[in-house]
């Protein structure tokens, strides 16, 4: 079997070429991500990488000079048609043709009687249920209606029909297709690989006096973050702290709110301060209202720290409601607070949710697993077509 990725950006993407390309399945990656970075090396793929990241570079300087948000999003649409281009040639000289959603269109259209087996990676849920959640969530917000690209969103749409297969990280997003009248059998989830971190006796379930919450994550709408500021207020405690910690997005969802007293906005942080960040919590608290698969909560178990999620955060391809953790519904602080009350109340609880999630982590696969199993998926849509 042999493999053209196809991809905008680094993210995951560069773990799954990796693994194509460690298993010997990597006929080209083609990627927007910029050649000129300090991470653009992929040693695993040397050879079989084709750049196509020249609008994609002039999109990310539009960022940093701050053009207008619709002409950014221009760019961000005509470079996925970039790479759509590019693809076509190495994607006929192979058994599959993996694209991200949105890039690969026309060369899955061009590809449709050659066999090529053509796969959609959808990294969140169904484009219009995302923009059916991010439409409510702005309404409730008082925010102007979200933009989408409406050429974008009809090209994803018609790239869920004419794949042969769609790839997502999590059974929300399979749910989203499902809804939307995908077959299930025609939707695979390979979950993304978690990152183990040392297991140290401090992390998660302590016994110290203060009782710290902790969110990791951007500030934007799509977080859900008024709902944790409303849901920390009304939990009683005498010694409690939120964290927050993460990017700030324009807009942040929470311009017209008064965050709760004793909330510290820590910024981004990384390496041995996040992960002290991680350490010094009692509680994981990720209220997003839309989200593929949130990394995040694999890091805060393996940290040992419980975790509070909502359905739309992927949570539940990574740990089990009362046993590591909590589910609950988007936008519901009465729920967090609940759960909240609930794990501060019961110190043994949360000390088992502690164990537990360390032992949930040590089990879920980490993306060594991960890139075999997308390898074995591939194989297996590769096998079962005519």
């Amino acid at each position: 079997m042999q493999v053209t990725y196809t991809s905008p950006n680094r993210s995951h993407h560069y773990l799954y070429a990796s693994a194509l390309a460690r298993a010997g399945c990597l006929h080209c990656f083609v990627s927007g991500f910029s050649r000129f970075s300090r991470r653009a090396a992929l040693p695993e793929a040397e050879g079989k990488i084709r750049r196509a990241d020249h609008l994609q570079n002039i999109y990310l300087a539009s960022l940093r000079l701050r053009l207008p948000g619709i002409a950014s999003e221009e760019l961000a649409y005509l470079s996925k048609i970039w790479l759509d281009r590019l693809s076509e040639k190495p994607a006929r000289e192979s058994d599959v043709f993996l694209f991200y959603s949105g890039a690969g269109l026309r060369t899955a259209r061009r590809l449709g009687a050659t066999g090529t087996v053509r796969v959609v990676e959808a990294v969140n849920s169904h484009v219009l249920v995302q923009e059916e959640i991010m439409r409510e969530e702005h309404r409730r917000l008082g925010l102007p209606a979200p933009r989408f690209h409406p050429r974008e969103v009809a090209r994803r749409v018609e790239e869920y029909q004419v794949a042969d297969a769609i790839l997502c990280p999590s059974s929300f997003v399979k749910k989203s297709f499902e809804q939307q009248g995908h077959p299930a059998d025609r939707v695979h989830v390979v979950p993304y690989g978690i990152s183990l971190q040392p297991q140290t006796p401090e992390a998660g379930g302590g016994t110290k006096e203060t009782f710290r919450v902790l969110y990791v994550g951007q500030i934007s709408p799509r977080k859900g973050l008024r709902y944790l500021f409303e849901a920390f207020a009304k939990f009683r405690h005498p010694h409690k702290e939120l964290w927050i910690v993460g990017p700030t997005t324009r807009p942040t969802g929470i311009e017209d709110v008064t965050p709760p007293e004793n909330t510290r906005f820590l910024g981004v942080l990384k390496g041995d301060d996040l992960a002290r960040a991680y350490r010094e919590a009692d509680v994981f608290v990720l209220p997003t209202v839309e989200e593929g698969l949130a990394l995040v909560l694999g890091e805060a178990l393996s940290f040992g720290v419980p975790v509070i999620a909502t359905v739309n955060s992927g949570g539940a391809d990574l740990f089990r409601d009362g046993v590591e953790g909590f589910l609950v519904p988007i936008r519901a602080p009465e729920a967090i607070t609940e759960k909240l009350q609930q794990l501060a109340d019961e110190p043994g609880l949360r000390a088992r949710m502690s164990l537990a999630g360390r032992a949930r982590a040590q089990n879920l696969q980490g993306w060594e697993s991960t890139g075999k199993l997308l390898v074995e998926t591939l194989a297996g849509l590769r096998k079962s077509s005519p």
